[in-house]
């Protein structure tokens, strides 16, 4: 908490108008106004600054203390605080259900729009009634929208996952103290759970859960309202809190029986067997007792683990449901059934064979017969045209040559039907 005091900028002489009685409005509205606005943004930034939401009048004057003296003026203060609709008594506030939510989420309208239109006639009727006292000094009173804040920042820090946790309101009250690094009350905590009960984020069991006077809270995912506390979540959150006490209790024992026997040693140093013996039996009981919790949170642990598997099954199931279902909504939409796939592949199967039938036709050889006379004739002609050209002088300028033997021709037409023979292969 800050250290800065309340009354640190004001003057003696303020700080006189200010603890002293309310004087006649009609005398001086803007002093009378500029008094409650003061005072009433002192209470509430007091209360922030504590980190509480409730107070009575009784506490506010031990708060706003100046040389040993208290106002006098914060009954009013706090009269006009409640017909204004910014604070509500406590006894009010817890009666407050999800039911009459709408009181609740209505407050800031009333308190920031219609009282001040109505202030001024309340005013004047306060000149001519008098004033009936509708809060004391020891009553508690709420202020709104600092538990809402305070059970928004507690929400947010809790939520932050997909699934609805189960905590006792220790644990709730531990958590507000790690926020705010300081003591918030059992009083402020239940005040902060119940304005989320109001608003369906939380579920508050009371009655006995392993240990008396615990209260459970069920606390919704964020995004989401609370259900309430299933018969499987209750057992499934006893196992657990089971086997936090099983393993604490492991832990004391075992820091237990390393104290006997180091006291057991302490005793044989100093030659006292007999009373180290006596450690050391007490060291087997803790022992006996050690192995008999360790059987119990091996019980404990195999059905927690049961359960959650169960639980993942479930999950996978409904997984598995949601997918059966979409594909059969895209089968519908699209018109896929199994008569329309046969159809559809016996037409397929028909147009493939028909057209395996037309590559075959188009890939027949066509034999194209020719007449062979002609072709030796033409092949005779290309022949002649190879030769080389020579002049008559270089003929006669050619020695006479021997004989061709006789089997030259024979030789010229192997030759010439192997050419053939490659023309017609090519």
């Amino acid at each position: 908490m800050s250290n800065k005091k309340w009354f640190d900028d004001l003057s003696d002489q303020r700080l006189a108008v200010l603890m002293g009685p309310f004087k006649n409005r009609e005398v001086n509205e803007v002093n009378y106004d500029n008094k409650m606005k003061f005072w009433k943004n002192a209470i509430i930034a007091e209360c922030s600054r504590r980190h509480r939401c409730l107070f009575s009048v009784g506490e506010l004057k031990t708060w706003f203390v100046f040389k040993g003296r208290s106002p006098v003026c914060l009954l009013v203060v706090v009269e006009d605080m409640f017909r204004e609709g910014t604070i509500k008594s406590r006894s009010n506030f817890e009666q407050m259900t999800s039911e009459n939510n709408s009181a609740w989420s209505t407050w800031a309208m009333n308190t920031l729009v219609k009282s001040p239109l109505s202030w001024s006639v309340g005013r004047i009727k306060e000149s001519i009634l008098s004033p009936t006292t509708v809060v004391d000094e020891i009553s508690e009173y709420v202020i709104l929208h600092l538990v809402e804040d305070q059970a928004n920042k507690l929400f947010n820090m809790i939520s932050m996952n997909d699934q609805s946790q189960i905590f006792f309101m220790d644990d709730l009250q531990t958590r507000l103290c790690e926020i705010y690094n300081d003591n918030i009350a059992m009083t402020s905590t239940e005040l902060i759970v119940h304005s989320l009960e109001i608003r369906n984020k939380v579920f508050v069991e009371r009655g006995e859960h392993l240990v008396a006077n615990k209260i459970l809270v069920k606390v919704a995912s964020s995004g989401k309202n609370v259900e309430p506390l299933s018969e499987l979540e209750k057992n499934f959150f006893k196992l657990k809190e089971t086997e936090k006490i099983l393993i604490d209790e492991i832990n004391k024992m075992d820091i237990e029986k390393e104290s006997l026997t180091k006291e057991a040693k302490n005793y044989i140093a100093k030659n006292m067997k007999p009373i180290a013996l006596t450690y050391l039996r007490k060291k087997k009981e803790i022992e006996k007792r050690v192995a008999k919790q360790l059987n119990s949170l091996d019980n404990v642990q195999s059905l927690i683990s049961r359960i959650e598997e169960s639980k993942y099954n479930s999950e996978v199931l409904k997984s598995y449901a949601h997918g059966l279902a979409a594909l059969k909504l895209t089968a519908k939409d699209t018109g896929l059934t199994i008569d329309n796939v046969d159809e559809t592949m016996a037409e397929l199967a028909e147009v493939i064979d028909e057209h395996k039938d037309m590559q075959s036709a188009m890939s027949n050889f066509v034999d194209v017969k020719h007449n062979d006379q002609e072709l030796e004739d033409e092949l005779a002609d290309l022949l002649s045209k190879d030769e080389p050209n020579i002049s008559k002088t270089e003929k006669s300028r050619i020695p006479d040559l021997p004989n061709v033997p006789d089997n030259s021709l024979e030789g010229e037409d192997l030759e010439l039907d192997r050419r053939f023979q490659l023309l017609r292969e090519h």
